[in-house]
């Protein structure tokens, strides 16, 4: 199998908007777009169309999360 991972562990971090504007630089500087991103105990898919929408405002942070969420948070 030919897997791969690089994982990014960022602090401060406070809004999603932040962390997909940090992807999408990423991605054009190396050419790789995660296909998972870990924000808030969530772990969620990476839409690309989506995640320019919530950059440029069109859609808030909870519309991404609900359309693309593959785990919820653990609570204690």
């Amino acid at each position: 199998m030919n897997d791969a991972a690089i994982t990014y562990r960022l602090e401060h971090i406070d809004n999603l908007r932040y962390l997909l504007c940090l992807v999408q630089e990423l991605s054009g500087e190396t050419g790789m777009q995660p296909s998972e991103l870990e924000y808030h105990g969530y772990t969620l898919t990476y839409a690309r169309l989506e995640a320019d929408a919530v950059i440029k405002g069109a859609m808030d942070e909870g519309e991404y999360i609900a359309r693309n969420v593959v785990t919820l948070p653990y609570v204690y």
